[in-house]
């Protein structure tokens, strides 16, 4: 009977599902399809025995990356990486939306959108190559400027620098990525009920007031929602962007996993062994996705599933 109902409740909203369906056909080509090739990371794989032909290897290139010298620095480096960008990155969209929430004059809040969401379609190259441009010691803008002021004495070596990877790291990843981001939250924004904030000016609550009792409430269930997907990410730092701001004397706290999956397979062409890596990292990320999951329902009543 459940079935049944499920049914003809599909039936009644058939063209909304029909919507659905490219989505649907996309996600099962491109992520439930491919799931057949994760056997590559159990065989020593060769292109000319395939996935079938290849002779089955067990558990050995997981026990070759465990056993490699440098594994417990990637997957700290990975982790620390990440969760530096969730901490700070991940609020810093929520403010943005809540500020361009605030701004009246509809000409300039466009504005501020249009160029905040910008930088998000500029490929990593080439911001990467502005901020080498930018912060070069050798006659960049920025240390021009500091030196004129007084700030320094001396020109910075901000890339390829220790002293300022994380910075760099961070700050370019949420400079890249907060206009996007936020996206969501101005639609949830927009979909709180007017009358609360009418009737939060009525109790004589100020601005920051209606903020913290009208705004962020009603954006809490995305906000949660974002979080868990978030946390899904600790074992991917972004291998674009660290492939191209790591350098040799950044590489002990640059190194992270994606760049050595990158570099085995397609560089070394260690192909059961990169799967494996990547595999390792996908079962970490569902964990960790389950497990923020059912603490989130149980402490916010708010989930996935």
């Amino acid at each position: 009977m459940g079935a049944s109902l499920l049914w003809k409740r599909i039936w009644r909203h058939k063209l909304l599902y029909l919507f659905m369906l490219p989505g649907l056909v996309w996600f099962f080509l491109f992520s439930y399809v491919p799931l057949y090739g994760i056997q590559v990371a159990f065989r020593d794989f060769t292109f000319s025995g395939g996935f079938t032909g290849s002779p089955w290897a067990g558990m050995k290139y997981f026990n070759q990356f465990f056993d490699y010298y440098q594994s417990e620095a990637l997957i700290r480096n990975t982790i620390l990486i990440s969760a530096l960008k969730l901490v700070i990155g991940f609020a810093m969209p929520i403010l943005l939306a809540i500020l361009l929430n605030e701004i009246r004059n509809v000409k300039f809040k466009k504005t501020v959108q249009t160029l905040s969401y910008l930088p998000y379609f500029v490929s990593w190259v080439v911001v990467v190559t502005l901020m080498q441009r930018l912060l070069t010691p050798y006659g960049g803008p920025v240390n021009e400027l500091l030196t004129s002021i007084g700030l320094v004495d001396e020109p910075i070596q901000f890339l390829n620098n220790t002293s300022w990877f994380y910075q760099i790291i961070v700050g370019s990843d949420i400079w890249k990525n907060i206009g996007w981001n936020s996206i969501i939250y101005m639609a949830a924004m927009a979909g709180i009920d007017q009358q609360l904030y009418e009737a939060a000016k009525i109790d004589g609550a100020g601005r920051f007031r209606q903020i913290w009792h009208v705004t962020l409430p009603g954006i809490r269930n995305i906000a949660v929602i974002l979080f868990i997907l978030a946390t899904g990410s600790l074992m991917s730092a972004g291998y674009e962007q660290l492939l191209l701001l790591n350098g040799p004397a950044t590489a002990a706290i640059g190194s992270v996993l994606d760049v050595h999956v990158i570099g085995a397979g397609i560089s070394q062409g260690r192909l059961s062994y990169a799967a494996a890596v990547g595999l390792f990292q996908s079962v970490i990320a569902l964990v960790l996705i389950l497990t923020v999951n059912r603490i989130a329902r149980k402490v916010s009543d708010v989930s996935l599933f």
